[in-house]
């Protein structure tokens, strides 16, 4: 088991969503864990926000689909959009 530690930056992107530690299968994806943490809440992290997330795990960009193979910390920013 991981231990990811969970910090939501876009909290308007994740409503409902707590960020502190959460245990996780290694080799769960970003997704996963972003699914187990809205199953703890008891919420769901609307499809249509998933576009603007920025994840960062230990300060490096990853995807949703990146696997979790050691303990850190994950940040869920939003992507900056704009001109």
């Amino acid at each position: 088991m991981l231990t990811i530690n969970i910090k939501f930056i876009a909290a308007e992107l994740t409503p409902g969503l707590v960020g502190g530690e959460y245990s996780i299968a290694q080799g769960a994806t970003v997704l996963d864990l972003l699914n187990h943490c809205a199953s703890v809440c008891n919420t769901e992290v609307p499809e249509k926000n998933l576009q603007y997330l920025y994840p960062l795990f230990n300060s490096r960009p990853v995807r949703l689909e990146t696997e979790l193979t050691e303990n850190g910390t994950l940040h869920f920013c939003r992507v900056v959009v704009g001109g």
